[in-house]
């Protein structure tokens, strides 16, 4: 049999669209998997450290959530141009992250360690 270019494009196109629409779907549905199992290694460890941790692990953190997580990581990633090798040596560190005060950082202190 003699397919005629067009006639191939006719033939791949659909199975070309079908790829990726199933490659895009299973990624929407790996994404929050990915990031409950970040959630089982601090359930499992109980203690994080802030030098070391993403967003969304310090969002768990009580009183932390997303837009403090990623405030911490800010300031983490600042210290880190201006030299500093670790942003937070205690948890007292933490207080100088805008938002975050003595209270909140006595509400995390438990969940957290420090190399």
């Amino acid at each position: 049999m003699n397919y005629s270019n067009d006639e191939n494009k006719q033939a791949v196109e659909p199975l070309t669209i079908t790829f990726f629409a199933g490659l895009v779907l299973s990624l929407c549905f790996a994404l929050p998997l990915l990031r409950h199992c970040e959630k089982i290694v601090f359930a499992q460890t109980g203690k994080l450290n802030p030098n070391a941790a993403c967003v969304s692990e310090l969002a768990e953190l009580p009183s932390i959530g997303e837009e403090k997580a990623q405030a911490i990581i800010d300031y983490r990633d600042k210290q880190k141009t201006i030299g500093k090798q670790k942003a937070f040596e205690c948890a007292s560190d933490l207080e100088n992250v805008k938002g975050i005060g003595a209270k909140t950082v006595e509400k995390i202190k438990p969940w957290l360690e420090f190399d």
